[in-house]
């Protein structure tokens, strides 16, 4: 287990450098000339700066690129906590089938598909795994939805998994039962935040990081506007 958590160590600094290159990498171009600020939004929201209108988007666009890419670590450490493959690394052994499971435990004959957190799945992503689950199933294998987080699955999920033929208790697990089920320990999950939090302590100061980022475009974008939110709305037309 000590290398698997050296693995998922190594794999969220990765993450949290790329963060900190991110919020690096934002400049008055996202935000003006390719549409980062709506215009719409900051009238309908009533900024009344381009310092407002720089703050609210600049910590929009942060929280929405972190939070696609961090849904890739997510799975990515769950695999490798369990000790499992990805389904594309395995098609030459299994076929192209594989391929979609984000994990593979294959001396327990387990495909699994993770999720972030339990809101994660709408109507048609359930039936798609339905769909799924029953190939894997034919093939021989047991498939599960599994969610990082959470206490338990939306209704959408349940309902429609139940329609689908599909127990949520035999194929679903949320949060702790996630660990309980694969490493018989349903506590773990506290181990795995610590191993989240250390790679965090690595960090640095990432709201100083975005707060400096915030007012260095600001800044530029006044002294281009001269001070006036009502210019760099009408320059974005």
């Amino acid at each position: 287990m000590a290398e698997r958590e050296r693995e998922v160590l190594a794999r969220v600094r990765r993450f949290v450098r790329r963060a900190r290159e991110l919020i690096e990498e934002i400049s008055v171009e996202h935000l003006v000339e390719e549409g980062g600020v709506n215009p719409y939004m900051v009238r309908a929201l009533g900024m009344r700066s381009i310092d407002e209108a720089v703050e609210f988007f600049v910590h929009r666009r942060v929280e929405r690129s972190l939070g696609t890419s961090f849904g890739n670590v997510l799975d990515d450490v769950i695999r490798i906590l369990l000790g499992g493959l990805r389904g594309k690394d395995l098609s030459g052994v299994y076929g192209r089938w594989i391929e979609w499971w984000d994990a593979v435990l294959q001396d327990r004959r387990v495909v699994i598909s993770v999720k972030s957190g339990p809101a994660d799945m709408d109507k048609d992503q359930v039936l798609y795994f339905a769909q799924r689950a029953r190939e894997a199933k034919e093939r021989g294998f047991r498939p599960f939805l599994v969610f990082a987080y959470g206490k338990r699955a939306f209704p959408v999920i349940v309902e429609y998994l139940r329609r689908e033929g599909l127990a949520p208790e035999e194929y679903v697990r949320v949060g702790r039962s996630v660990f309980r089920e694969f490493l018989s320990d349903q506590d773990y999950y506290r181990r795995a935040l610590g191993l989240f939090g250390a790679a965090g302590e690595e960090a640095g100061d990432i709201f100083t990081l975005i707060d400096g980022k915030v007012e260095a475009l600001a800044r530029e974008l006044k002294h281009r506007y001269g001070g006036s939110l009502d210019k760099m709305l009408e320059d974005m037309f």
